[in-house]
């Protein structure tokens, strides 16, 4: 089988925050349910109740996939993750780098189905949405 699985299995294994005090352990896997939960619930709020016309299944999968470079990475919490725009370029460039080396693990029919959600255009309106469910997610 492909070592693709097996990596993003290991996102039960990175704990969320690590440098961070908290009160109970997250893990990157439990954070990935959570905000992919949240951004559906923004994604039907904005399509049925603002009149909106996101991708809710898009949504869900952009929300599913966006810590999976972390199962590379690492976790980094995000006052170091944005504390100069020297580190956020490195960090985004790692972890960029992690989720092509992660890509690399598929064959090459499925890469296209997955690339799009792991390595996302991050101006669409679906990828803000995760964002911000994303922002919702850490502060509960």
């Amino acid at each position: 089988m492909y070592k693709f699985y097996a990596y993003l299995n290991r996102m039960k294994d990175i704990k969320r925050w690590s440098l961070m005090h908290s009160i109970r352990e997250e893990n990157i896997m439990e954070h990935s349910q959570a905000v992919a939960v949240i951004a559906h619930a923004l994604g039907l709020i904005n399509n049925k109740i603002l009149g909106g016309n996101a991708d809710v299944n898009k949504i869900v999968l952009l929300a599913q996939y966006h810590e999976v470079g972390e199962v590379i990475a690492g976790d980094l919490p995000t006052p170091i993750k944005y504390f100069n725009p020297e580190i956020k370029t490195a960090y985004k460039d790692l972890e960029k780098k992690a989720c092509e080396r992660i890509l690399a693990m598929l064959p090459d029919e499925l890469k296209s189905d997955y690339e799009q959600y792991i390595l996302p255009d991050e101006s669409t309106y679906e990828h803000k949405l995760v964002k911000g469910a994303d922002r919702l997610a850490g502060d509960l």
